[in-house]
């Protein structure tokens, strides 16, 4: 027996173990293998699927808000960002794609939800300096994660991490830190702006490809733990409030800035839905992590 038939026979004989084996599932689009259908060979490969933070809390009130199966729900209307005012947003990459918002503080650290750290540092990749989610700006490779040891996965408390990246951001028009409020202001302003990389509605499927921006309402502490009454969720003094009817940031938007004349109040953390008028979304206070900030920053 030559060579070449030998290698035809081995070929054939691996073929009829893989059909032997596929069990009635050669029809299935979603199946990664090999199928032989009216004499042709068929090689079926199933495209990789983006990653997810599944549900974000133990509360089961709090994953309410996940509406879709999978990352990214984001910013619900809103009008298309500019470089003057969202020079500090940055988008957060897991493994290729994007999962979250970040807000830069420095060349270096990159600030975001504590519930998108969800893997290793080496995994994940900075976007900024630009309006779209996956062109342009600078990319950094992440070095370091600092993510708050106080974060509850159930009350969603301490909501936030730092991201130190292995070369430093080059500031420049599109690109520059936003402000940090001072840890000693007794009242907050009565509206923001919230930036991401949003969707339509709540149930679109396709991700935006450029940043959007939306102005909320401060709502008061008491008045949104009363929003949030029967859910099960209580609103904390480490965190804010804030809405405007069918303008809200969703899920994907995690991680994002609430902003209010460039200085940062907040960072998106969760909300039950997206711009429903009776559950606001809920941002972490940054105002109680200014010294927890600073010293990461200065340790790191």
């Amino acid at each position: 027996m030559n060579n070449q038939r030998f290698l035809e026979l081995i070929v054939s004989l691996g073929l009829l173990i893989l059909v032997a084996r596929i069990d009635g599932r050669q029809q299935s689009p979603s199946w990664s293998g090999y199928y032989l259908q009216n004499d042709t060979h068929y090689f079926l490969y199933e495209k990789p699927k983006p990653p997810t933070l599944g549900n974000i809390s133990r509360n089961p009130f709090i994953n309410e808000l996940e509406t879709q199966d999978s990352f990214p729900t984001r910013i619900i209307n809103g009008t298309r960002a500019t470089c003057g005012n969202a020079y500090f947003q940055c988008s957060i990459h897991f493994e290729g794609y994007g999962i979250c918002g970040c807000i830069i503080i420095t060349e270096y650290f990159i600030l975001t939800a504590h519930h998108c750290v969800i893997g290793s540092a080496g995994k994940y990749r900075i976007r900024a300096g630009t309006m779209q989610v996956n062109r342009g700006g600078q990319l950094r490779d992440v070095k370091l994660i600092v993510a708050n040891a106080g974060y509850n996965d159930y009350t969603m408390r301490h909501d936030l991490a730092l991201m130190k990246v292995k070369k430093p951001f080059k500031f420049n028009s599109c690109l520059r830190p936003v402000k940090l409020p001072s840890p000693k202001i007794t009242k907050f302003p009565s509206t923001f702006v919230v930036s991401g990389f949003g969707i339509a509605s709540e149930n679109a499927a396709n991700l935006q490809k450029y940043c959007r921006i939306v102005k909320v309402d401060l709502i008061p502490r008491a008045q949104c733990q009363k929003k949030y009454k029967g859910t099960g969720v209580k609103i904390y003094k480490d965190m804010i409030c804030a809405a405007r009817r069918y303008k809200d940031s969703c899920s994907g938007d995690s991680g994002g800035p609430l902003t209010h004349k460039g200085v940062l109040y907040g960072i998106v953390s969760f909300g039950i839905g997206c711009a429903r008028p009776k559950y606001p979304g809920v941002y972490t206070n940054v105002k109680r992590f200014i010294k927890w900030i600073k010293k990461c920053i200065n340790k790191y």
